[in-house]
């Protein structure tokens, strides 16, 4: 008979127990948890972005570059969309002048894609090839795909503006 008495009293105490239980899981400040699990890579999404400023008129900063496995990215500024630049130089990054450049653009939004890079002294130079679009790559950022090539005749800040339907962007780049 004693035992039946005990009962509602064992039943409170573990309430109250998971109670406190439920109460410090739930207050736990998730910034002492670990965010990625022990031997587990951290994870990189294609929308991660650099923490230097974008690019600016002039190259106050230049476009802000990032040596990746695919080669050097550069992030552009964009007004409704997104725009990605992949430098492949055999002069190195950032490129020289008076040598061919490819660059692989990624760029959201929708319709057809243009580039021109308007260089010193208000220099228009259009890719020597390209654009042509790509069905796809290894390099994992938003947006459709294509190539092209650059010839640039002298040194200096060149600033790449891209287009499509209802979306512009810049990439800033020095050129030695």
């Amino acid at each position: 008979m004693s035992s039946s008495g005990h009962q509602p009293r064992r039943y409170w105490l573990i309430c109250c127990l998971l109670m406190i239980i439920f109460l410090a899981a739930c207050s736990t400040n998730s910034s002492t948890l670990p965010s990625v699990a022990k031997g587990s890579p951290p994870v990189s999404t294609p929308t991660e972005v650099p923490t230097s400023s974008l690019g600016a008129p002039g190259c106050q900063p230049a476009s802000p570059m990032n040596d990746v496995p695919v080669g050097t990215e550069v992030q552009g500024t964009a007004t409704h969309a997104e725009l990605w630049a992949l430098i492949h130089s055999t002069t190195g990054v950032p490129p020289v002048a008076n040598s061919l450049v490819k660059i692989i653009w990624r760029m959201t939004g929708s319709g057809s894609f243009t580039v021109v890079a308007l260089g010193p002294h208000g220099m228009k130079v259009p890719p020597s090839q390209g654009p042509s679009a790509h069905l796809g790559s290894s390099w994992n950022r938003p947006g459709d795909e294509w190539g092209t090539v650059f010839y640039f005749p002298v040194a200096g800040c060149w600033d790449f503006h891209a287009t499509r339907d209802t979306s512009s962007g810049d990439v800033w780049l020095v050129v030695r």
